[in-house]
């Protein structure tokens, strides 16, 4: 796929944010930390392998490509966080309505089954050893798990 010259200065910078090549980048459908902030919008991660880095970007609502005008809208916040690969405790793959649940009301999650996976909407859960905790809906969370271990 050949990629645009924005894109590849927007890469670029990003590299230089980390400190070096990247070495796996990816996009989640969807964000939740552990301390409410979500994102349905999504976020841009990219490691190079031992430092991970996700942050949002700025998408107005639209509605068949046309930006919906709200008065009532909220002030957008950029959201950027990171943590090393040696900080993980652990990642597992977990239902949505686990994962929302475990968020509201500050119960642990179960890993999720072969059944759950096929018929639920799942999430990655990553638990940090400060006990933070981070959820990212993927594509292929099997592959980023292996990047943490």
């Amino acid at each position: 796929m050949q990629l645009d010259d924005e894109t590849l200065k927007f890469l670029k910078e990003r590299e230089e944010k980390l400190g070096g090549r990247m070495k796996m980048r990816t996009y989640a459908l969807y964000y939740l930390s552990g301390d409410g902030e979500k994102r349905e919008y999504g976020v841009f991660i990219y490691t190079d392998g031992s430092t991970f880095i996700f942050e949002d970007f700025y998408r107005p609502p639209t509605f068949l490509g046309i930006e919906i005008k709200r008065k009532d809208k909220e002030e957008y916040v950029k959201m950027e966080h990171s943590f090393k690969k040696e900080d993980v405790l652990s990642a597992s793959i977990v239902s949505m309505s686990d994962a929302i649940r475990s968020v509201e009301k500050g119960i642990p999650c179960k890993e999720a089954g072969r059944l759950t996976r096929f018929f639920r909407k799942t999430l990655l859960e990553i638990i940090l050893k400060n006990g933070t905790r981070y959820y990212f809906e993927l594509m292929k969370p099997d592959e980023f798990i292996k990047l943490l271990y």
